[in-house]
């Protein structure tokens, strides 16, 4: 089985401007991410797509190679998916084919190499077509509130409105990393295919940074492990 690891890393971000090489204790998010999957020895080679020069530069200096991504697939409508593919699909013109790929999102700077290596376990293991990683909510939920004619309503009604009772459980989508098959994304279009399963991130080191309030969390949390100067933990 052909496994490569995609980091997606365009250069325009609205919310947190230049977030992928945003510093982190001293580090570009993405150096964080590129290294940690070059330490989990799953890869012969970590990629990084981007359009952008400087996200290239830092990619190269933190030991990736550049998948020069077309304009077209550069915007925020884009979806993962489609950047998956294309790379797919340049491999495939010279000559590769790859089998598995790991979409690890730039920003998923705490993730750590045995993260990696658990998610991939998952997908074989449970026999799946993508092991996103996941994580547990702050607050559940099914508390959720919505207004309607100026006034909050309990989104799902009164059924679940009893805090301390019993709650279904949830997860949700940690922002962190994707196994896929590749010949199910070109089926499906989709990271959401019925053979899901999911990898769970502990809540103490997840959070998708996509504010600079979220960059923050990520630097307090990361200050809890290793110094700035240390590698990903295992």
């Amino acid at each position: 089985m052909r496994l490569s690891c995609l980091i997606p890393a365009r250069g325009g971000s609205q919310r947190l401007p230049r977030k992928n090489i945003a510093p982190l204790r001293g580090r570009p998010l993405l150096q964080w991410t590129v290294e940690a999957a070059r330490a989990s020895a799953l890869f012969a080679d970590v990629w990084v797509s981007t359009e952008d020069a400087e996200i290239a530069g830092v990619a190269r200096d933190a030991g990736a190679h550049v998948h020069d991504r077309p304009p077209a697939l550069a915007d925020g409508a884009t979806t993962l998916v489609q950047v998956a593919l294309d790379f797919a699909d340049w491999l495939a013109a010279r000559g590769e084919t790859v089998d598995v790929l790991c979409l690890l999102l730039p920003t998923a700077a705490l993730v750590r190499p045995g993260d990696l290596r658990g998610g991939l376990a998952c997908l074989r293991e449970r026999d799946a077509d993508v092991a996103m990683a996941v994580t547990t909510y702050l607050e559940s939920p099914f508390w959720a509130l919505t207004e309607q004619d100026g006034y909050l309503r309990l989104f799902f009604g009164q059924e679940y409105a009893r805090k301390g009772q019993t709650l279904p459980p949830v997860q949700v989508d940690s922002g962190y990393f994707y196994f896929a098959r590749v010949a199910t994304l070109r089926a499906e279009r989709t990271l959401y295919v019925p053979r899901l399963v999911g990898y769970p991130i502990p809540r103490e080191r997840s959070v998708d940074i996509d504010e600079p309030y979220h960059l923050a969390i990520a630097e307090a949390l990361a200050g809890l492990g290793a110094p700035s100067t240390a590698g990903p933990r295992a």
